[in-house]
């Protein structure tokens, strides 16, 4: 992420479709965490999940990214940027950490 950066300037890093690709793939993937097992440490999302669940969450995590895709043009590209790092990088840790535990046990017809 960070060579793509330095090639392009941060634009393809701090564009519409990496915002809405990173937010999109850290909440699935913590999704796919919670799911199995895992714990959420972010003290404010694990408020989100206690307080409201999933759908709790996915709320949250939709009206944030309307939110930066409405105030766009108007934050600079290298927090947009730092952003995206940031979010795609819980994403990947995420799913690393799904990766490490046991398969969700099936459910008995």
């Amino acid at each position: 992420m960070v060579f793509a950066c330095l090639l392009s300037g941060c634009t393809a890093l701090a564009s519409k479709p990496a915002v809405v690709g990173c937010q999109a793939a850290d909440t699935v993937t913590t999704l796919q965490g919670m799911e199995r097992g895992a714990r959420e440490v972010n003290p404010i999302v694990a408020g989100i999940f206690s307080l409201g669940g999933a759908a709790a969450f996915i709320a949250a995590k939709t009206g944030v990214t309307l939110l930066v895709l409405h105030y766009h043009a108007e934050i600079s590209t290298g927090v947009l940027a730092a952003a995206d790092v940031i979010t795609c990088g819980a994403a990947i840790h995420n799913a690393r950490v799904t990766a490490k535990l046991p398969p969700k046990p099936e459910k008995a017809l």
